[in-house]
């Protein structure tokens, strides 16, 4: 069996893969929101993915959440001006 670590390389490649797509279809409007109130918007966001879990069978996301923490994130530790 494999230790964490060693999938983090496809994890990575993966993730990137899902933010560039989501760059592409969405540009730069992650930089418009400020990052107060990224908690409690990310938190409605996956109590939507799990009521489409619970209620529909529909699979969890696990990337797109990765991509909101990412976004968070980078609000948060990349000295993020916020776009208008």
């Amino acid at each position: 069996m494999n230790k964490l670590p060693e999938y983090l390389p496809k994890f990575f490649e993966v993730v990137k893969e899902q933010i560039e797509k989501d760059q592409e279809r969405w540009g730069q409007t992650w930089a418009k929101r400020s990052k107060e109130g990224q908690e409690e918007r990310a938190y409605e966001r996956f109590r939507d993915y799990y009521d489409q879990w619970k209620n529909a069978g529909t699979p969890i996301p696990w990337l797109k959440i990765v991509g909101e923490a990412f976004i968070a994130w980078t609000r948060e530790t990349q000295n993020f001006i916020q776009e208008i």
